[in-house]
C-alpha cells in the first residue's frame, strides 16, 4: 500500500545525479563506456557513490509501426540477431522496423528513412505515439515509436541495406493474428511485445485519426 509518499507516485522522475566521468571503454557498432557518478538517495537523505556503470552508448532510436488500415494488417521484418542465437534457438526474429537516429537527423525524418530501408515501403503519414527504454540498467539506448500508414498491397519479399550485412524479410501480419502471436509467447522482442500490446488498445482509433489528416477539402 503507498505511504503517500512522492517517490510512490506511479510515473518516471527525476534525481539530483552527479556524473563524475564518463569513458569509452571500447568503440565498435556500439560503444561500451563506464560512468562514475553519484545520485541522491530516494529517501532524500544524502547521496548514493561514487559507483561505477558500465553500459551500451547507443541513443537515440526509432521504431516503426507500419500499418495499412485497408489490409488491417502491420508490416513486421525478419532479420537475424546475435543475442537471440546465443541465448534461444530463434536466431530468425520477429520485430518491427527499427534503427538508430543519424547525427543531425531529426526523429520523425529517421523512421521514414528506417521504414523505407527495412520494407520498402514509403509512409503516407507518420505520428509520434510514445518513448520507451528498452533495458535502462543496460544500455541509454531510448526509443521513440512512430505509427506509420502504409499501403502494403504490393510488399516486397527481401529488403535491407547491403552496405550493412543487412538480410531482412518483410512479413505482411493481420492485426489480430500478430496479437495473438505476442499472447501465445510465439516472440520474444520487446519493443514488438509492447507495440503490440499498445496496437491492440490504440492502434486502430490512433490511425483512424492520422488517416482523417490526409482527407482533401470536401466539394
Amino acid at each position: 500500500m503507498s505511504t503517500g509518499h512522492y517517490r510512490d507516485r506511479l510515473d518516471d522522475q527525476p534525481i539530483e545525479t552527479e556524473l563524475v566521468s564518463d569513458e569509452l571503454l571500447h568503440g565498435g557498432f556500439r560503444d561500451f563506456k563506464v560512468a562514475t557518478l553519484r545520485h541522491a538517495r530516494l529517501d532524500g537523505e544524502g547521496m548514493v557513490g561514487p559507483v561505477r556503470r558500465e553500459y551500451l552508448h547507443t541513443g537515440s532510436v526509432v521504431v516503426i509501426i507500419p500499418y495499412d488500415p485497408v489490409l488491417d494488417s502491420i508490416v513486421v521484418i525478419r532479420q537475424f540477431r546475435l543475442a537471440a542465437a546465443l541465448k534461444t534457438e530463434c536466431g530468425a526474429a520477429l520485430e518491427l522496423p527499427a534503427g538508430m537516429v543519424d547525427a543531425g537527423e531529426s526523429i520523425e525524418a529517421a523512421a521514414r528513412r528506417e521504414l523505407t530501408e527495412e520494407t520498402g515501403l514509403v509512409p503516407q503519414a507518420v505520428e509520434d505515439c510514445f518513448r520507451m527504454l528498452a533495458a535502462p540498467g543496460l544500455t541509454d539506448e531510448h526509443a521513440t515509436i512512430f505509427l506509420a500508414l502504409v499501403d502494403a498491397s504490393n510488399l516486397a519479399t527481401s529488403a535491407g541495406n547491403a552496405d550493412e550485412d543487412e538480410d531482412i524479410r518483410p512479413i505482411l501480419a493481420k492485426v489480430d493474428d500478430l496479437v495473438a502471436a505476442v499472447d501465445d509467447r510465439r516472440v520474444e522482442n520487446g519493443y514488438l511485445i509492447a507495440c503490440a500490446h499498445w496496437f491492440a488498445r490504440l492502434g486502430r482509433s490512433r490511425a483512424q485519426a492520422l488517416l482523417g489528416t490526409l482527407d482533401g477539402p470536401e466539394d
